[in-house]
């Protein structure tokens, strides 16, 4: 029963949105929308949430578009605001290194412990 009014909550909250007039427009904004994440979701897109914060920001991407503002100015703002965490694919800078390469040592690191572990094996069966 909790579940059924939460999901409609939901979906009442979703049909507030008002898609922008000009479908070009709108198009923007759904590109846009797939390409920042939800501050209080796990790698997810404000398109895919359905949280009180991406209902926000899908509105304030709209407004922005409305204004006639640039996508880049859109990041930027949002950015400014947020960090770059706001961004799916954060650029690559000193600060978000960590998020490049960190699971790059990770898979290579594990590469050369299961590397040394079939090795040790492999010896103990001669």
């Amino acid at each position: 029963m909790i579940v059924l009014a939460m999901v409609m909550l939901g979906a009442a909250a979703n049909a507030q949105e008002k898609p922008l007039d000009d479908p070009a427009q709108e198009s923007r904004a759904l590109d846009l929308f797939k390409e920042l994440r939800c501050p209080t979701c796990i790698a997810q897109s404000i398109h895919d949430s359905n949280a009180d914060i991406a209902v926000d920001l899908r509105s304030i991407v709209r407004e922005q578009i409305a204004q006639g503002h640039s996508n880049a100015q859109i990041r930027e703002f949002l950015v400014l605001r947020y960090g770059d965490v706001i961004l799916l694919r954060p650029p690559v800078n000193p600060t978000t290194l960590p998020l490049w390469l960190g699971p790059w040592f990770i898979f290579i690191f594990g590469g050369i412990i299961f590397f040394f572990v079939l090795r040790k094996h492999s010896v103990k069966a001669d």
